[in-house]
This record gives structure tokens, sequence and C-alpha cells, in this order.
């Protein structure tokens, strides 16, 4: 290291000439840092509009287009409304549906048949000496083996097991252990059993589950449009309706259980439900304008090439408001008039304004009563025309389904796509194309087109700074031979003088 002299014989500031020195070179070094940081700043604007982006696509558009979004159905129960309940799914078929309920669904059940000894909390072998001295035992229950050791274990931890791998619930009330299923109808042993089935073991010898204490399971029976159906659980789906059965139907003469006509009807009525399709329609254009000001907003925004990133020396002499606000205009704009954003925003205005072909005279939103905005509002969507969009969907719903969902042919025109399904196809490319600049961090030096840049330019700050370095040493080097020579000077003038004298 040179050592450094700050003008002790010639009296001159050294440090701060060498630091004058070196402004052209340290002038260089802050622009590449500056162009790095700002590239930095770039890749962390396009990683937020890519979040912007994805949740869009992802938890907007999506949405949309799920089942029951746009093929939304009510349900109506009329005549006996205490035996059924009903909801409508998206794939819910229009009509009636006669429900008339002959038998509930029951689960089969088993218990000990007479009292059994034993403390819940203490090994199964200190209490039955039938296990000996084995350190494993099981019990079968529906086909299913569960495993223990009978030393260790104690009956709360098998009843534990059994209700975590069998399909049936267990308990002891003290007294007796209790199995049901855990589902209704005929599921048990074989999965067509009306009993559960325990095989013969050491432990259900001794917990006396021989079944001949149980109860039978039950399908229940049920007619729907007077036709007798066999179901396995009390809740089931029929055309798209979930339909749940409460309670039997009352029945005018029980003496014939076979004949549909004795019992009281529950007439189950499915229908479109058009308010809450126009309203999953209006919340998707609200969010399709969203996106779009948020896109335009920043392929818009406004550039200050004034405002570089600030230099660490530009920093401590500012204040941190100054600085807040001078970085802030630092960082607008960076995406002004960027190729992903303005593709995205030119795409998104063709997939809502192009024509679908769905076979239907409701081809186009402009059909059904929606239209976008004027030049100066940049082409959001409205309702502009409640009347004729409630209109479409009452005449053809099929066709404003596929004006939204259709996923077409693979059309090179996507002319038989819906407007979701090409908007959350060129979400995905953008996504795609934001990906291959940036990657996933801001400030990796990765493969990627911004990444490989900020690896250029971190070799070039490098390389200035070694430079810089280098041109230091350098400068202190020739001022310390000054500072000697001009020392040796003085010393011998001194010298001379004191011959002289």
């Amino acid at each position: 290291m040179v050592q450094r002299i700050t003008g002790m014989a010639s009296g001159m500031d050294i440090d701060s000439l060498v630091k004058a020195m070196l402004t052209g070179q340290q002038s260089k070094v802050d622009k590449l840092t500056q162009k790095k940081q700002t590239v930095e700043w770039q890749r962390q604007a396009y990683l937020d509009m890519n979040t912007k982006i994805n949740d869009f696509r992802n938890n907007k558009v999506y949405n949309f287009k799920l089942e029951g979004t746009l093929a939304a159905s009510k349900v109506g129960i009329s005549g006996n409304q205490d035996a059924v309940s009903a909801k409508a799914t998206g794939d819910a078929v229009a009509g009636n549906l006669v429900v008339k309920v002959k038998s509930l669904a029951t689960a089969a059940s088993m218990n000990s048949s007479s009292d059994v000894t034993v403390d819940p909390t203490k090994s199964l072998a200190s209490q039955f000496s039938s296990f000996g001295s084995a350190t494993t035992g099981s019990i079968k229950i529906n086909g299913k083996e569960v495993t223990f050791d009978p030393t260790k274990d104690s009956l709360n931890t098998v009843i534990s097991k059994i209700n975590k791998e069998t399909n049936v619930t267990a308990f002891f009330d003290g007294k007796k252990l209790s199995l049901m299923s855990k589902q209704t109808g005929l599921v048990n042993g074989t999965g067509t059993g009306d009993k559960i089935v325990v095989e013969s073991g050491t432990l259900a010898t001794e917990l006396k589950l021989d079944g001949t204490s149980f109860k039978a399971a039950a399908n229940a029976e049920v007619y729907i449009n007077d036709l007798l159906t066999s179901q396995q659980s009390n809740s089931f789906r029929i055309n798209g309706v979930d339909i749940t059965l409460k309670t039997v139907s009352p029945s005018t003469d029980p003496a014939r259980p076979d004949n549909p006509s004795v019992y009281t009807a529950s007439t189950i009525t499915i229908s479109r439900d058009t308010d809450k399709i126009m309203e999953s329609i209006k919340s998707f254009i609200t969010d399709y304008n969203d996106m779009l000001k948020t896109l335009q907003d920043k392929a818009d925004e406004s550039r200050y090439r004034d405002f570089a990133p600030l230099t660490s020396e530009q920093k401590e002499a500012m204040k941190e408001k100054e600085i807040e606000q001078w970085e802030e205009k630092a960082m607008s704009g960076l995406l002004k008039n960027d190729s992903v954003l303005s593709t995205l925003i030119s795409d998104m205005r063709l997939a809502v304004t192009s024509k679908v072909d769905n076979g239907s005279k409701y081809n186009t939103l402009s059909a059904i009563g929606i239209t976008s905005s004027s030049y100066y509002d940049n082409g959001k969507l409205n309702v502009s025309d409640e009347k004729k969009l409630k209109k479409a969907l009452e005449e053809d719903p099929q066709a404003v389904l596929d004006l939204f969902t259709a996923n077409g042919t693979g059309k090179t025109d996507r002319s038989d796509m819906g407007i979701a399904e090409r908007i959350y196809a060129d979400a995905q490319k953008a996504m795609d194309q934001i990906k291959k600049k940036t990657g996933y961090s801001s400030i990796l030096l990765d493969e990627t087109v911004l990444g490989k840049q900020m690896q250029l330019l971190s070799k070039q700050i490098t390389a200035g700074t070694s430079r810089l370095s280098d041109l230091e040493t350098r400068y202190y080097k020739q001022f310390s031979a000054m500072e000697k020579a001009i020392q040796q000077y003085n010393q011998q003038s001194t010298s001379l003088a004191g011959y002289f004298s």
C-alpha cells in the first residue's frame, strides 16, 4: 500500500488534488452503477406487472370461466318442502325433478355383545392374558387390518387407529365398544355389504365383537319422476342438481309402499339464474377495465430522464424526503411504451371486439348490450343496455356462455374461441415474455435478457473500479515522490544555510 503524504512538505491538500484528478474516472463508474440500478428497477417494475397480470389471469379471468359462473342456475321446491333440499351446480339442466322419498340411507353399526371389563388407558396385554407375550396384534374391520403392540398400546390407542385407518368410527363408553360406518348405504365388508364385518381374533374376542349385536345398513330408496332408484347416500347428484334427502315423504297409504302415487311429491324446479349471471359479467367487465387501466398507466407513465439514480455522495448531501421524491421520478416511466405491455393491451382490446363464431346472433359483446367506451377512455367496456343483455341470457344462454368461454378448435384466427379464453391465453403469453426478460428476481445475474445486461454492467463496474484504484495509487505515489523531493531540497537548503551562517 502506498503511504499517503498529505502535503507536509509542500503544504498542498494532496487528498483534494487526487480526488479532483479522479473525477473523470469516478464519473464513468458512477454512470455504470446508475445504469445498473436503473436496470434493476426496470426488472422489478416488470416483476410487479407480472404479479398483477398473473392475479388477473388466474384469479379473475379463470374464476369467470369456472363451472356455474355463466351457467348459474337457481332451484325452487314446491309441494313437500320438508323431505328434500336441493342446490344447482354449473351443469344443472333446466326443468323439473319430482322426488318422493320412500326410505333414507342408513349406516351400519356393531356393538360389543356384552360388557367388557377394561381400562382404556392401560396396555392391552396387562389386562388380557390371552395376548400372552406377543408384541404384535391386529384387528380386521371391513377387510382393513389395524395392527398394534399389545404390550404398549391401550384400547384408546387402538380406537384412534381404527378411526384413522378404517371406514368405521369407534368409541368406548366404559362398558362396550361401538363401531359405526362413516358412510351410509351398502359399503361394508367387500363394499356392498349391509353389515360391519369384524374378523375373529384375540382383540375382537376380548371386546365381544362377535357380530350378534348389530344394525344393518340400507341404501336410500327414492322415486325420481316415478322411477324407483337406490342411492348409497342421502346426498347425491342428478342432472347437475345436488339433492339431499331429509325425511321420508308422507304417504296416503302406508300399506302400499311400492306405489309411488301414495307419496307426497317434492317438485324441484331448475331455471337459469339470469340476475346472478349478469352480476358475474359485470364483475368481469370491472376486472377487465381495471387491468386495462393498470397496463395503460404503466405504458404511458412519464419518464424523467434528468433524474438518474443517486450516487452515494449525492444521497449524503440530501434529506430523506428529498431522496424519496427524487427516486420516485427516477423510477417513473421505466416501462414506458414497453412492447410486452403494449401488445397485451392491443390483444385484450382485439379479444373483446372480435366476433366469436358460436352459431348465434349473439356473437359479439355489442350484440348483448356491452360496448366499448370512447377512444378517450382507452377502450374500457361497459354494459350500455342491460335489457339487451338480459334478453340474450333468456333467449340463448348457451350462446352467451360460448361468447365468453368457448375453448375453440385451434384456429389461428381464434374466431371460435371465447373472449375470456382469448384473454386468458394472451395474459399467459405476456407473462412468458416477461419471464424471458426478467426471470424471478430483480437482482440475480442470470441468463435472462436483463440478467445478462446486469452481468455486463457488473463486469464493467468492477473493471472501472479497478482502474480507479490503480489511478489513485499511481497519483499518490507521484505526490509522495514529490513530497520526498521537496523535503530533501528543504533539508539541503537548511544545511547550506548553516554553512554560510
